[in-house]
């Protein structure tokens, strides 16, 4: 989620985003979080921290397709953005990242060969998770 100041009008730039929810591979079953999305039909709930600060934010949902990821330049990003207004008494502003500039071609997450074993997977992006 980026922090804007209209929500309906902002296309994302100058945001400091910063994650919410995340899913990325298991390596006990060997799965990917878009058999979640496969699962429930391309839907995905999370909870919006209660303690974040209220106003206008985009939400930023993103797959990321790692099939030609084995090589630089071969991660393919698909993601949309949501318009939201967050109520209530939160206080908090979390840090974050800004777009471009937060993930590189050479991080791990994205440049990696899923046709091998994968004894663990790194989600790109900022590691915290603001949970509230």
């Amino acid at each position: 989620m980026g922090k804007v100041t209209d929500a309906k009008t902002a296309d994302g730039s100058g945001a400091i985003w910063f994650k919410v929810d995340e899913e990325g591979y298991d390596v006990p079953t060997k799965t990917w979080g878009t058999m979640t999305l496969n699962d429930n039909c391309g839907k995905r709930t999370f909870t919006v921290p209660s303690s974040l600060a209220p106003g206008n934010y985009l939400l930023r949902a993103e797959v990321i397709a790692l099939h030609a990821a084995s090589s630089s330049g071969g991660a393919q990003f698909y993601m949309s953005c949501y318009q939201l207004e967050v109520t209530g008494s939160g206080t908090t502003n979390p840090s974050g990242v800004s777009f471009p500039g937060a993930y590189s071609a050479s991080d791990p997450g994205i440049l990696i060969n899923i046709n091998q074993d994968i004894a663990s997977y790194i989600i790109p992006g900022p590691t915290d998770v603001f949970t509230g």
